[in-house]
């Protein structure tokens, strides 16, 4: 029910940094569900709608898309589209609400593998292959394997930079 399309940001503990509490609290009401029925539906522990609901902590891709499913919304209504350039492979990943251990078996890779190139260290030789897994055209997996790589770059940049002086 649930589609995943358009790019979010996650924050550094993997939450999705454009969740909107306020809109799930309205559409839980809306749907007259209680916190416990919410998490019911949605398969998580009352506590991680609570957490969710109010702001305490953003949800990871995977519950955002459980809670979606869940009050019969789309992801975005949820979780809008941020200002994000460029996404990368993992933030496509996050946003199906999938694990790296999912798309492995998906595409018949390791875990490693995957974490691998989706930080840019590896490049995949067949991108066909693995955009189905990130729900995206081999054209759109290759831009955030690119993204990827680009940011991992900058990291390892800034860290040398800040290290001379």
């Amino acid at each position: 029910m649930a589609t995943a399309i358009g790019w979010r940001m996650t924050t550094r503990s993997g939450g999705v940094a454009t969740f909107r509490s306020d809109r799930m609290r309205e559409h839980r009401q809306r749907a007259g569900l209680s916190v416990e029925e919410l998490a019911l539906l949605a398969g998580v522990s009352p506590e991680t709608v609570r957490k969710a609901e109010s702001g305490a902590r953003k949800p990871t891709g995977r519950v955002v898309v459980a809670l979606a499913d869940a009050l019969r919304v789309s992801v975005e209504v949820l979780a809008p589209p941020g200002a994000v350039g460029r996404p990368t492979l993992k933030q496509l990943r996050q946003r199906t609400g999938r694990t790296q251990r999912e798309v492995a078996e998906f595409i018949g890779m390791s875990s490693q593998m995957v974490s691998r190139v989706e930080a840019g260290v590896y490049r995949a030789s067949d991108p066909g292959r693995w955009a189905p897994a990130y729900d995206v055209t081999p054209e759109q997996w290759l831009s955030a394997w690119q993204a990827g790589r680009d940011e991992r770059r900058q990291r390892i940049e800034g860290a040398r930079g800040g290290s001379r002086g």
